[in-house]
């Protein structure tokens, strides 16, 4: 009653930044940890540091799960909770195509600081052979809501 179908996930996706991805840690224990995100051409991707406990474990094994809070609400007078969520479960690829990283990392600026491209696309040329971009393929994508 409360799933989603998998496109209205994907849109509802657009409209957030930030998610949890989690990934096997070390002795098989969980690793969650907070990341910006956003979605190009229906594809989830995140950049980051090229090094560091995060890349370790997708080097390790690309297999992660990834969800996003989209919304949230507290209902007292019903005991409840209105929310909308989404988790996606797949396998994590560094991109390595030059043109694809330029381009999601181009979309990072023009979506997420609008009014600062040629501050941000400034730093791109600086910064991209310093930084990984990681694509979220999925192998699923649910979703639930209650709105309430």
């Amino acid at each position: 009653k409360q799933e989603m179908p998998a496109e209205e996930c994907r849109e509802l996706l657009k409209t957030q930044v930030r998610g949890v991805l989690s990934l096997l840690g070390d002795d098989g224990y969980p690793y969650a940890t907070p990341i910006n995100y956003i979605v190009v051409d229906g594809k989830v991707y995140l950049h980051s540091a090229p090094y560091g406990y995060k890349i370790e474990c997708l080097q390790r094994s690309p297999k992660c799960c990834f969800s996003a809070i989209i919304s949230a609400q507290i209902i007292p007078s019903k005991i409840t909770a209105a929310f909308e969520s989404v988790v996606l479960t797949g396998t994590a690829v560094f991109v390595t195509d030059q043109a694809e990283k330029r381009t999601v990392l181009e979309n990072f600026v023009t979506q997420k600081h609008p009014g600062y491209e040629e501050l941000g696309f400034k730093m791109i040329d600086k910064q991209i052979d310093k930084t990984a971009v990681i694509r979220l393929d999925p192998v699923s994508l649910t979703g639930k809501a209650y709105r309430g």
